[in-house]
């Protein structure tokens, strides 16, 4: 089982704070009130697109899933409608675009947008991408190094969500993203773009991985495939 898709948040009609909606959770209700109005829509949009998922892969009615919501920890979902259903899942949203993963093995995804750059990217280079990665970065063309930026940085913090607790580095520049063919055992994070998106999603079931679709992008968009890994610090 492997799901993913993305959509594009509704703006909000009119001004002002948006209702929440019934089918939110004892979790996602705490979470909701200390939302500020700005955050609700795109977080009613992921939890909504997540139990969409969830109803296509498992037949298990949306209403049916209960997701937790704290903040800082990694979404859970569960049922009582059906016995002996294990699904581990993933939200992102960014910039108005919200995604969700649902698989039967641990999940990672993150969603990132194009957007004019407001600090210097070797600077960020820098922070963020491994001493090799950052001397072929430093090759790449400069029109092309935004793009190349976010697939790295998208493919590591899917990873890292796909993570247990406390098991990756906070630090990227402690994880190398190497690219490699779809099909290969070694991949454990796939990236799709297509203007203005950029996503990336991490399993370790290479094979589901693989036959992965992302749903709610064009299929003539850029997809890759990489091996994702901490690496040894630097000295």
């Amino acid at each position: 089982m492997m799901r993913l898709a993305v959509a594009r948040v509704a703006p909000p009609v009119g001004a002002g704070d948006v209702a929440m909606p019934a089918w939110l959770g004892g979790s996602e209700r705490r979470r909701w009130a200390t939302l500020p109005p700005a955050a609700r829509h795109a977080f009613i949009a992921s939890r909504a697109l997540l139990r969409d998922l969830l109803q296509s892969a498992t037949t298990v009615p949306a209403e049916a899933w209960e997701v937790s919501a704290e903040a800082g920890v990694a979404p859970v979902a569960r049922t009582s409608a059906a016995a002996g259903i294990v699904v581990h899942v993933s939200l992102s949203h960014r910039l108005g675009w919200v995604a969700a993963a649902v698989a039967d093995s641990a999940v990672g995804v993150d969603v990132e947008c194009d957007r004019p750059a407001r600090s210097d990217p070797g600077e960020r280079a820098a922070l963020m991408l491994s001493p090799d990665e950052l001397n072929a970065w430093r090759s790449v063309v400069a029109a092309a190094r935004e793009d190349a930026l976010l697939v790295r940085w998208t493919a590591k913090e899917a990873w890292f969500k796909a993570c247990p607790p406390d098991a990756a580095p906070w630090d990227f520049r402690r994880v190398q993203a190497r690219a490699c063919a779809p099909a290969d055992a070694c991949a454990n994070v796939r990236t799709w773009h297509a203007a203005p998106v950029h996503v990336a999603l991490c399993c370790a079931d290479s094979r589901a991985l693989a036959a992965a679709r992302c749903e709610g992008l064009p299929s003539s968009g850029d997809e890759a495939a990489w091996h994702v890994a901490a690496v040894a610090p630097a000295h």
